[in-house]
């Protein structure tokens, strides 16, 4: 019977019995629709419609071989070794492979009893029949061991060739164009000398970026000759001070000849003195050479001809260490660029949304001036920026947007330069004192280099005017005063007019230090350590001072003082350095600076010599009167 039926209606009839088209059906019978599923031999999959391929029906005869042994054979005794039997060497024995218990490594076997026969559980009285002897004092199985044993080593019997599988039953056709298989692996193997060879890394980079060559990319090498990459190090630094404030390990001194590399052809003077030499001799190393200058210089006249294409008439300034010149061989380039609006009106419109900041990383990033993964977008702060690493230089940037407050901090440093002359070599110490401390990162709670410029500056306002001063005694005036006498959760430092105020609200527990060009500014603010960061001032003094009673006392005529605070590993100074040092020379828009010009035409000789003297004229004539 069929599984459903499909019973036809009737046509539809009209009021005289009769359908749509006029005709009479009521004589025709109904029509009754049926499907009936065909039988299972009928089957297209079943029906022997192809020919027969025994090669693909081969895996059906054969049984894959047993992976473990009997159950019944196995024993997970350590001393007994498991010999399985080849029915290749020994027909006699049954086909089914056993486990054979080996001998004792003397040759000697006893036979062993046959274990007690182990009584069956059989309805027991819980009260006076102990529990069956295999779970408690019959030996326990260990079923892992019995997996191990009952493994079967794998059989060294070549494999069977399956004809479809290595395609024996290929024809080729070889080569329709008569040339032999050495001659066409020939031609692969070289190519055509007008082949290409590829795109050529940074194609499509602005042409006004100076081309990198091998030599700038090779210039920087550790101390063990090995190439450098550029520095990635941007962002917000780790905190990696120490409790006691003590120097990094990353500073510590290889030996202690290079320790304090500004102590050559120190001679033997009185303590005061050799401190002030030694501070100044400190100083006129670490300080900016002049290619580091003009390399620096570089650097903000190539961003700011990038930046112009993109965004016309905007202008990049520089401020902080750079702009001052206070500033240590590895120090950042802090740059702000200025809109159009914002120098006209002072309205910004630049870098005040978040989407701008990105849109800018990307543009820096598309024009191949940065070192690539270097670029960070600290695009929600207070004051956003951006870091990146320049790809000539090697040197760090942070980038700032539409702020003039920086740029009007340079005016301040060049006013207190001409002031103070001490200041920029006692500036330039107390960095670095803190710097090898780990202590001179905003983020991370230490003091920063304008709030360093402030204290000193404000140090060398209440000094007495002198028209010689001693560097040495500067130094450890800063020391004692800052570590031991001033009380910051008391008094706050005002800068103009310089005086001191009494804290009478705000942080007790910070350092105050009103901002000199905006009064409801304070700069130090976020020094969170400030009481470990006087505490190490009060160390140096207290180091300083043992230094030069040891050095009265002894005999050591070269002995550094200076170096018992800041003596550390200046070898990133030195690489730096070097690596400024190869771009200076090596481009060419450098060259104005390194070859002096030629003197002008007009200009009488230049003789290393006085001229000699002329010969003697005729003697004189005498006329009669």
């Amino acid at each position: 019977m069929a599984p459903f039926v499909f019973q036809g209606n009737d046509a539809p009839r009209g009021p005289s019995g009769k359908g749509r088209d006029n005709r009479d059906r009521r004589s025709r019978p109904r029509r009754d629709f049926t499907f009936r599923f065909p039988h299972t031999s009928e089957r297209p999959l079943l029906a022997p419609k192809r020919e027969t391929t025994p090669e693909l029906l081969t895996a059906d005869d054969e049984k894959l071989a047993p992976k473990f042994a009997s159950l019944d054979a196995l024993s997970d005794s350590e001393e007994a070794e498991m010999d399985f039997s080849d029915s290749s060497d020994d027909e006699s024995r049954p086909r089914k492979r056993r486990a054979v218990a080996s001998d004792d490594k003397d040759g000697d076997s006893k036979p062993k009893p046959a274990p007690a026969p182990t009584p069956k559980w059989s309805n027991p009285d819980p009260y006076t029949v102990l529990p069956p002897p295999d779970e408690t004092t019959g030996k326990k199985l260990d079923v892992v061991k019995l997996i191990r044993k009952a493994r079967l080593a794998t059989s060294s019997a070549p494999k069977q060739e399956d004809a479809v599988a290595e395609n024996h039953d290929f024809i080729s056709l070889g080569n329709m164009d008569g040339l032999g298989q050495e001659e066409e692996e020939d031609k692969r193997e070289s190519p055509p000398a007008n082949a290409p060879r590829g795109p050529k890394s940074m194609a499509n980079q602005n042409q006004t970026q100076p081309s990198q060559d091998s030599a700038v990319l090779q210039r920087k090498r550790t101390r063990d000759d090995e190439p450098k990459g550029f520095s990635t190090k941007v962002g917000k630094p780790m905190s990696r001070f120490h409790s006691d404030g003590s120097v990094l390990y990353a500073w510590k001194a290889l030996s202690p000849q290079s320790a304090t590399p500004w102590t050559d052809g120190m001679s033997a003077l009185h303590m005061g003195t050799r401190l002030h030499q030694e501070v100044l001799s400190f100083y006129n190393w670490i300080k900016p050479h002049d290619f580091e200058h003009l390399v620096r210089q570089d650097l903000i006249q190539r961003l700011e001809t990038v930046f112009k294409e993109r965004y016309p008439g905007v202008q990049l300034h520089a401020f902080g260490s750079f702009a001052s010149g206070l500033y240590l061989p590895i120090a950042d380039v802090d740059l702000v660029l200025m809109s159009r609006d914002f120098t006209r009106s002072g309205k910004r419109n630049f870098g005040e949304r978040p989407g701008q900041i990105y849109a800018f990383s990307a543009f820096i990033k598309n024009a191949g001036i940065a070192v690539p993964g270097s670029i960070e977008s600290i695009a929600h702060a207070r004051v956003p920026i951006i870091k990146f690493v320049d790809k000539v230089t090697g040197l760090r940037v942070d980038l700032s947007f539409d702020n003039d407050s920086g740029v009007k901090a340079n005016e301040t440093f060049r006013m207190w330069r001409e002031q103070y002359p001490a200041m920029p070599v006692i500036v330039s110490v107390i960095k670095q004192f803190l710097l090898i401390r780990g202590l001179n990162e905003v983020p991370t709670g230490g003091l920063g280099g304008f709030s360093i410029t402030c204290l000193v500056a404000s140090l060398l306002q209440h000094m007495p005017r002198r028209e010689e001063l001693n560097l040495g005694k500067i130094l450890l005036n800063f020391f004692d005063y800052y570590g031991n006498i001033f009380r910051y959760e008391e008094v706050g430092i005002r800068m103009n007019p310089p005086m001191f105020f009494n804290k009478q609200f705000g942080n007790r527990d910070r350092l105050t230090i009103e901002d000199p060009n905006n009064p409801d500014n304070d700069i130090s603010g976020g020094t969170k350590e400030i009481a470990l960061v006087f505490r190490t001032f009060s160390q140096a003094f207290t180091i300083l001072s043992r230094r030069m009673v040891e050095l009265a006392n002894s005999e050591d005529a070269k002995g550094s003082i200076l170096g018992s605070i800041i003596a550390a590993n200046y070898e990133e100074y030195m690489i730096q350095r070097f690596q400024l040092r190869e771009v200076y020379e090596s481009a060419s828009r450098f060259d104005i600076y390194r070859n002096p010009p030629p003197p002008p035409v007009s200009s009488p000789p230049q003789y290393s010599q006085p001229p000699p003297p002329l010969p003697p004229g005729p003697p004189p004539t005498i006329r009669a009167a």
